[in-house]
């Protein structure tokens, strides 16, 4: 006779079974915690035993909750470190913008009183290119032969000579520095009235045949003497750094540095020539003369 195989797997109560047997524990369970405080208290301590377990459970859910409010967080200073990084930059440009304009109009200012008190017949002039090169000793200013500006015209900024016109063009000239090779300038020193001669030198100023027999101090200024018929008397040109005498030498060996700001100035003062600022006095001198005659 065959014994029966065993089966685990269909032994046991069936589904239906199951369910009942559940619904009346769970009813049990109902009756009892509405009527007995043991189960709540069973039911407190069950509570307490397990929180360590829930806490644990919850740790990685805040922490990945935390994570992301920080990556949000770090994303949105990020942003805005860069936007005050941008509006910080455009300010500093803004005043960097508005130190240079207020320097230019500064310049500006002074070129106009010293236009309207000392060289009335001037006019102002902007320079619009140094050809290409900062170190050239040539730049080009936006007044020409239309606005009666003439080839040898003296040009100088609020401090002193910076240099004469080389070239003329309807609506711009050339300008040649005082520092040029070739450049020779009467002066005088401003202390004593000693007269002598300026030379241009590789981008600097050289005095070379001043003579020993004269006083000639350190901090001394020189001016134009107006011995010529281009600059006029009394524009500053340089000042005297050292000065020595002796060696048995007729002159004196100096150095001299130029007064203008040869290469940072935005506007200038075209001068007219002496000839011309004489020959107009005389037109004027003698359409006076006439007009008097007339009336007489």
């Amino acid at each position: 006779m065959a014994e029966p195989s065993l089966n685990f797997v269909n032994s046991g109560l069936r589904n239906t079974s199951k369910l009942i047997v559940l619904s009346l524990v769970a009813v049990a369970l109902l009756l009892l915690d509405n009527r007995y405080s043991v189960v709540n208290a069973t039911r407190s301590h069950i509570a307490t035993a397990m929180y360590p377990l829930q806490w644990l459970a919850q740790q990685p859910i805040n922490a990945f909750a935390k994570s992301i409010i920080f990556f949000e967080s770090q994303q949105h200073l990020n942003l805005e470190n860069k936007q005050l990084k941008e509006q910080n930059a455009q300010l500093k440009m803004r005043i960097h913008q508005q130190e240079v304009q207020l320097k230019t109009v500064a310049k500006l200012d002074q070129l106009t009183e010293l236009q309207k008190a000392a060289l009335p017949q001037s006019q102002v002039a902007q320079i619009v290119s140094n050809i290409s090169n900062p170190l050239a000793d040539r730049f080009i200013i936006d007044k020409g032969s239309q606005h009666a500006v003439m080839e040898g015209d003296p040009v100088s900024d609020e401090n002193g000579l910076i240099g004469q016109i080389t070239a003329v063009r309807p609506y711009s000239a050339e300008v040649t520095l005082i520092t040029n090779g070739n450049s020779v300038i009467p002066a005088m020193v401003m202390r004593t009235g000693v007269r002598t001669l300026v030379y241009g030198h590789s981008g600097s100023l050289d005095l070379r045949y001043f003579p020993a027999n004269a006083s000639l101090l350190q901090n001394d200024l020189l001016v134009t003497s107006g011995m010529d018929s281009i600059y006029p008397a009394g524009i500053p040109i340089a000042t005297v750094k050292q000065a020595q005498n002796g060696n048995g030498s007729p002159y004196y060996r100096a150095q001299i540095e130029p007064i203008a700001h040869l290469r940072n100035s935005n506007f200038v003062l075209v001068i007219p020539q002496k000839k011309v600022q004489t020959l107009t006095s005389q037109a004027e001198t003698s359409a006076a003369n006439i007009s008097s005659n007339r009336h007489d």
